[in-house]
């Protein structure tokens, strides 16, 4: 289905708020979010939204202002959002498993006075800068009037600004307009004909661009958003909600929505059976990986390729594939625009280059955001043409049927495992310790890697990086040199450090019995060969992802009833090995708060938020 042209009432996003209270006051009583054992009906939501705007109107949320939300995936947070919304001001999402460092550096460039969160986290988020908290449980004091309360705000007003990885060597927030996110919903809920019926599950981050419209779209539609409230990636868990809450849609990346796909194939694909539409982005698309699911005759479902930058408000292009078109390009396309925005294909001099030759994607429109917060040079540099083009830095081209095909990046920007990094933002961080002389970071089958000329343990490099960069952007193998191959014209010859210590990796498994099958396992889920039986699942490469694969599989051999905790708590093939062993289960179970304090170490170990 395509777009209807917009009305005056989409371009307005008070008018898609105005749809939203209108479903309210028709319908009070429909469940409009869900996140483990709660539930918001339409007439709790606006009236806890309201109470909430009220609030941060007190404390100074205005248009053009900016309030930060440190919440995880719950019921409060949809309550936060539409607040926020409501109140006029723009919302910027902080995830609270972000090392202090970080979120010190969000609060403090975006100039968030007001941090929505709740009160077991407040005390993180004032030592991290914020002038203020609002708790969130203040939304329910039935002492504060819920009657709606007036924004002032115009369409040209902020609505939100999301982080993204900085080359510079710091996250960068980019703004994003009322209307252009208008543009954006009333393209989603039409091209995808969202309705009361369907149900949105998010698994992705409230800070990832791509998780915003799955907030809103089913608040304007009547349908419902679930929201996965458990940080760490659990197929398991994550399937039995699709199958239960009969979910519709699901928006993520393919490296999130692959493991669901391959465990539901030995029944027939059963717990996919409700899904209409797997929306996925942030990295490219592996047809094999699908196909089977998409030709099944019990799946319904097709799969909605997005494309665009956080910059350009989360979608600019759009390819619907089903399993009648999987090799109509012999590629997965990026397809074709979105109602009123702009794509064009250019040279180094911002020509628009003839259909069918490589250029740089750029993007203008309806979609275009507002710049990077407090940061008008890097603005100037991104947002050509007086700011009425986005550079990507994406190279593709134009087919003659008007099909865009992403071609790579032209830069040192990379996708790893869904998530959008600027190497030199590690590179950077890493050049801070006393102990590196130069890092060079490269991405290699979906890890990062770091080149380092200097002398420190990696082990001290990793908390270094710690305390300054989320867990995804932490490279999990360093190699360590005295000199870095060239390029002809001097440079690092990145590509050269990509094959220098392949040749270094055994490509068999020496071990036998449980604990070979785990390095066994390892290694086909990783894509890599492993024979330390030491070495930590994460630092080899691992996300909370593989990790989720690696548990479903280890179920499966063992017949064991395993928490993917479990694993968590054993990142080493030997210490999973000795817990699975026979002579290990023999023996007394442990105590309720033994199992808690090991659980507990490896969240603590390693907290990745689910890519993004």
């Amino acid at each position: 289905m395509t777009a209807s042209p917009l009305t005056q009432e989409g371009l307005l996003l008070d008018g898609l708020l105005n749809r939203f209270l209108t479903r309210a006051q028709d319908r009070p009583d429909d469940i409009a979010a869900i996140s483990g054992a709660d539930a918001l009906s339409l007439r709790e939501l606006d009236q806890r939204s309201n109470r909430l705007a009220r609030r941060l109107q007190e404390l100074g949320a205005r248009p053009g202002a900016y309030v930060g939300i440190g919440l995880d995936r719950s019921v409060d947070l949809i309550v936060a959002l539409l607040a926020v919304v409501k109140s006029g001001a723009a919302y910027v999402p902080l995830d609270p498993a972000y090392p202090q460092a970080r979120l010190e550096h969000m609060i403090s460039s975006a100039g968030l006075e007001t941090v929505v969160t709740s009160a077991s986290l407040a005390d993180g988020f004032l030592s991290a800068g914020a002038a203020q908290v609002s708790d969130i449980a203040l939304s329910a004091d039935r002492e504060v009037s819920a009657d709606p309360v007036i924004s002032y705000a115009t369409p040209d007003d902020p609505l939100y600004a999301i982080f993204t990885s900085g080359s510079t060597g710091q996250p960068k927030a980019a703004s994003v307009f009322r209307r252009s996110f208008a543009n954006l919903l009333d393209w989603y809920v039409h091209e995808l004909d969202l309705g009361a019926d369907d149900c949105t599950l998010v698994i992705s981050s409230p800070s990832f661009d791509l998780t915003q419209k799955n907030f809103f779209a089913p608040l304007l539609t009547g349908g419902r958003v679930l929201l996965d409230d458990c940080r760490t990636y659990d197929i398991s868990r994550i399937s039995r909600l699709i199958r239960e809450h009969r979910v519709t849609l699901v928006n993520c990346t393919p490296s999130a929505f692959y493991p669901l796909v391959d465990a539901a194939a030995s029944e027939d694909y059963a717990a996919l059976r409700s899904i209409r539409f797997a929306v996925l982005g942030g990295e490219p698309i592996s047809i094999p990986r699908l196909r089977a699911w998409l030709e099944h005759p019990a799946c319904p479902a097709e799969i909605v390729n997005t494309y665009g930058p956080t910059e350009c408000t989360d979608i600019c292009a759009f390819h619907r594939m089903h399993r009648g078109n999987l090799d109509a390009f012999g590629f997965v396309p990026l397809g074709r625009e979105i109602p009123n925005v702009i794509v064009t294909i250019r040279d180094e001099d911002l020509a628009v280059v003839p259909d069918g030759e490589l250029g740089e994607l750029c993007i203008s429109g309806a979609g275009l955001g507002g710049g990077y917060l407090n940061d008008e040079d890097r603005t100037r540099k991104s947002f050509a043409l007086a700011g009425a083009l986005y550079r990507t830095g994406d190279l593709a081209r134009r087919l003659p049927c008007g099909t865009l095909e992403f071609r790579g990046r032209a830069d040192h920007q990379v996708k790893v495992n869904g998530f959008r990094i600027e190497l030199g933002e590690i590179e950077l961080a890493l050049e801070q310790h006393e102990g590196v002389r130069q890092a060079v970071v490269i991405a290699r089958d979906g890890r990062l890697i770091g080149h380092l000329k200097g002398t420190v343990d990696a082990a001290i490099l990793k908390g270094f990086l710690a305390e300054r960069l989320p867990a995804y952007m932490i490279p999990g193998e360093f190699h360590f040199a005295e000199s870095f191959p060239l390029t002809p014209n001097g440079k690092v010859d990145r590509l050269a450090l990509a094959e220098s210590n392949r040749s270094d990796e055994a490509h068999e498994v020496r071990e036998e019995g449980l604990l070979g099958r785990i390095l066994t396992l390892w290694s086909q889920v990783l894509e890599r060969p492993v024979n330390d039986t030491e070495a930590n699942f994460f630092d080899l490469g691992g996300t909370s992802i593989h990790l989720a694969v690696v548990h479903l599989r280890l179920r499966e051999l063992t017949g064991r009833d395993l928490a993917i905790t479990d694993l968590f708590a054993r990142p080493s093939a030997k210490s999973l090995a000795d817990f699975l062993s026979p002579q290990a289960a023999a023996n007394a179970a442990p105590s309720a708060q033994d199992r808690a304090r090991l659980q507990q170490a490896g969240l603590a170990r390693f907290r990745r938020p689910t890519p993004r």
